[in-house]
């Protein structure tokens, strides 16, 4: 019979690493069982060949729905990593012992199976709650203190499993799930018994090791029952880079990770790492610019040491090490600490995946076209990074006339229509669509290389797999999204998805007479044309159709915006004033015979929305199409006493929709709105401030500051002829207080 040993760890736990490569390297064993999914044995065995340089993480997934899926992350530091590696140096055979992810993801999708323990918290990280019981908030340094003292690597591991079967003895502590687990385990287990190894070693969560040290007391019959008719999926793997914020976030082992780069000090140097990592922080400090010595950091060592001796810990705490170097290092700085916790706490590094671990031909092709691009250095960077960022220039940005930033953004642009947003594009300052220039913020997720096996089904080279999904849009896409998909595929130069669009794009336009859905779709459909104008691409059929949607969309507006509720006026009034800009930008002769004919039944038929008409009004007066004596008539109509408030409020709205320009270089439009005002009851006045609070914050400050003055002081001039508005002489000290204080409260804001 094969000589045993369960050497149970905390996974990811430095400490754990450490001396699990001491005990293997005293013990030798010829064979490794490791707590890992059965079903990734080749995957395993490859990690252990091939140049991977950790953080890095094995996915797991159902191939019918790649968002179940299970992450393996390993650091360095991970004991698991540390055991693999070992057993590759010394030829001793490597074996994965864990229930396969094929029952796992299926039981996930079938939680009624799984019976929840009592003690969840317990179960999951056992050791992490003994260290909060021992007053410990860093669980590594409480194992440091509890654990590495001994000389005696196997007498340590005797006392972490005598003390999860202590642990586990108190009631129902173990998930339905991790009995399923470990009755799978002793049956990989007991094969290695029988395989004819000398020492069968062990690598697993402490919390197991109680039902795999004493495996003989366990039926098979009882372990061959429990696991008997479980359900399957069929499931993928492959390797992918990981990175140590996302080793932090989130952990495939249930055991935090909060600090990884402490972690990595920590399992390279031992009692030693408080040194390292205050002598980083000076060098982190000073390569910032700022005034730190050697001897700073000296004395916040010596600081840390003491605040270790004063709660009667051996070695400081990462809690102590942060207090001296916020009182020495940085001076009392939370921003220079802040600093120090993100490089040396959390971490930046990220893995690598050599090519030769995927087999996925897209994944070629990207790293092909991040190369040639020149974005591979960009390509697992973590945080978010303007692209051709200098420090002349902090925003960067590419210039399309250029065949390589060209190149840049048609890649760009075709990972997003995969579903892969590494980029994403910024307005520029001009939001000029003709303009030459993009604007660009990467930010990298470990992830992404999932969604590039995701993305492989629709082609084996990043053009063809964007030009497939492009063409895949759904049978109900309205013409908005359509329009959408089409300039995505403009910018991605994708010219045969963007002829397929285009047909499905003209199907709907001629088959809706939803005004909404034209009106909606109509500034996308015009940014298209733009863009063809500005990038010299073949644009017509699109600009037929705009020819063709716009009498008809302008027929039907006026009854559209007829009789709707003030949340529909709302909707409209957007998509009608991107249509109506954009239609303008194009001068088509279709705006005099249908679409100014349109605005101006907007503006004069009874029983259009408020929001509507005053929007209406306003642009047919910045035309000349109205005069100011006709303007202000109309906006006296509007806002007569005998007209309900919510509506003169609305019509007002919408005919200063976002200036007030006019309203200053016309002060007979101002006169009439100043007498409205002031005919108005303190009680009623209160009810609609909310409403004119919205319409003003949308002026500029300058806007504001020169109505005050208007308000404070106001000019006497010749007004055209209007409707004489009766105004209430109750209480006009305090409306003209109310007014002052409101629009004092605009200029502020």
């Amino acid at each position: 019979m094969s000589d045993l040993r369960v050497f149970g760890i905390r996974h990811h736990g430095p400490g754990s690493a450490r001396r699990l490569l001491q005990a293997l390297e005293q013990w030798q064993p010829d064979t490794v069982l490791i707590e890992f999914p059965t079903d990734a044995q080749t995957e395993l065995v490859q990690a252990g060949k091939l140049q991977l340089e950790p953080p890095v993480a094995l996915v797991i997934y159902d191939q019918e729905d790649i968002q179940q899926a299970f992450y393996y992350p390993f650091a360095r530091f991970s004991p698991e990593w540390q055991a693999l590696q070992w057993a590759m140096r010394n030829r001793a055979a490597v074996q994965a012992m864990d229930l396969p992810i094929t029952h796992q993801l299926a039981l996930r999708k079938r939680p009624q199976l799984l019976v929840a323990p009592t003690d969840t918290k317990l179960q999951q990280d056992p050791l992490g709650e003994m260290a909060q019981l021992a007053g410990y908030e860093d669980r590594e340094q409480w194992w440091e203190i509890t654990f590495e003292q001994t000389e005696d690597d196997f007498a340590l591991f005797d006392a972490i499993n005598e003390l999860t079967t202590a642990l586990r003895s108190e009631g129902n502590t173990s998930s339905q799930e991790t009995l399923l687990r470990e009755a799978y385990m002793r049956k990989i287990l007991r094969k290695a018994m029988k395989g004819g190894y000398e020492r069968v070693a062990v690598v697993c969560g402490a919390w197991h090791s109680p039902a795999l040290l004493d495996w003989k007391k366990y039926k098979v019959a009882s372990d061959n029952q429990a696991l008997r008719g479980l359900p399957k999926v069929k499931t993928k793997a492959a390797w992918i880079p990981w990175s140590y914020p996302r080793l932090a976030k989130e952990s495939g082992y249930g055991a935090g990770v909060h600090s990884p780069a402490w972690y990595e000090l920590s399992f390279d140097y031992q009692h030693e790492a408080s040194i390292h990592w205050m002598v980083k922080a000076a060098q982190l400090l000073r390569a910032e610019g700022m005034d730190t010595s050697p001897a700073h950091a000296q004395e916040a060592v010596r600081l840390a040491s003491a605040l270790a001796g004063m709660r009667e810990q051996i070695i400081p705490s990462l809690d102590d090490l942060k207090y001296a170097a916020l009182s020495t290092l940085c001076e009392g700085s939370m921003e220079r600490l802040a600093l120090i916790e993100r490089q040396l706490m959390l971490g930046e590094k990220v893995g690598t995946v050599p090519e030769n671990a995927t087999v996925v031909p897209l994944q070629k092709d990207l790293s092909q076209l991040l190369k040639s691009s020149r974005l591979n250095k960009y390509w697992g960077k973590v945080g978010e990074q303007w692209l051709k960022a200098t420090k002349a220039n902090p925003r960067g940005g590419l210039d399309l006339r250029t065949d390589s930033d060209l190149l840049k953004s048609q890649l760009l642009h075709r990972l997003r229509i995969l579903g892969i947003n590494w980029g994403a594009q910024q307005a520029n300052s001009k939001n000029d669509l003709g303009a030459f220039k993009e604007l660009w913020i990467l930010h990298w997720q470990p992830e992404f290389s999932l969604y590039v096996l995701k993305a492989a089904m629709w082609g084996n080279t990043v053009e063809e797999a964007a030009d497939q999904k492009l063409r895949q849009q759904e049978e109900q896409a309205n013409i908005a999204v359509l329009a959408e998909a089409v300039l995505q595929g403009l910018r991605a130069n994708l010219k045969s998805g963007v002829q397929v669009v285009t047909r499905l794009l003209q199907d709907r336009s001629a088959l809706t007479k939803d005004v909404q859905e034209l009106l909606a779709g109509m500034p996308a459909l015009i940014k298209i044309i733009q863009y063809g104008d500005a990038r010299k691409t073949d644009v017509t059929a699109l600009a037929v159709l705009v020819e063709e949607i716009a009498p008809r969309l302008a027929t039907g507006l006026p009854g559209a915006a007829m009789g709707i509720d003030e949340e529909a006026a709302q909707l409209l009034l957007r998509d009608f004033l991107a249509t109506h800009r954009g239609l303008s930008q194009l001068e088509l002769p279709l705006l005099e015979d249908h679409w100014w004919p349109a605005v101006q039944k907007l503006a004069d038929i009874p029983g259009i929305a408020p929001l509507l008409k005053g929007l209406a009004t306003r642009l047919l007066f910045d035309q000349e199409r109205l005069s100011l004596s006709d303007t202000a008539r109309r906006m006296d109509f509007a806002m007569s006493p005998g007209n309900e408030l919510l509506e003169v409020a609305n019509w007002l709205a919408g005919f200063l929709n976002g200036s007030g320009l006019l309203l200053l270089h016309h002060p007979a439009l101002w006169q009439v709105i100043d007498r409205w005002v002031a005919a108005l009851d303190m009680d009623t006045l209160q009810s609609l401030l909310p409403l004119l609070r919205r319409t003003f914050s949308s002026f500029s400050p300058t806007e504001r500051r020169r109505m005050l003055e208007l308000v404070k002081t106001p000019a006497v001039v010749n007004q055209p002829t209007v409707v004489e508005v009766k105004t209430k002489a109750p209480k006009q000290n305090d409306l003209a207080e109310q007014l002052l204080a409101d629009l004092d409260s605009w200029v502020r804001s």
